[in-house]
C-alpha cells in the first residue's frame, strides 16, 4: 500500500519552493471510521507530550501528525458526502 504522505525526491537539498508546489498532492483517503479513529490517537498523543520536556523532533512530529489526521478525515467526509476535493 502507498502511504498518504507525499514524498519528495533528493536533489542534494537545493528543492525550491516553487519545485515543492508541483510535486503531486496525496491521495489516499481511508474510510471515515478509521481515519477518526487515526485523528482521536493523534490528538491524544499530541495532547500527552510535554512542551517542557520534548524534543524539537517530537513537536514537528505531533504537528504533522496532526495535520495528517486532519486531511484524512476531511478527505474522509469528502467522500461520503461524494464531492471530490
Amino acid at each position: 500500500m502507498h502511504p498518504s504522505v507525499a514524498h519528495v525526491p533528493r536533489n542534494g537539498g537545493t528543492t525550491t519552493n516553487s519545485q515543492w508546489a508541483s510535486y503531486p498532492q496525496p491521495t489516499f483517503v481511508p474510510p471515515l471510521h478509521i481515519a477518526r479513529e487515526q485523528a482521536r490517537r493523534s490528538l491524544d498523543t499530541a495532547n500527552a507530550l510535554d512542551l517542557d520536556t520534548a524534543t524539537v523532533g517530537e513537536v514537528y512530529g505531533s504537528h504533522g501528525a496532526l495535520q495528517e489526521s486532519l486531511r484524512q478525515v476531511l478527505a474522509a467526509l469528502d467522500a461520503e458526502d461524494g464531492r471530490h476535493a
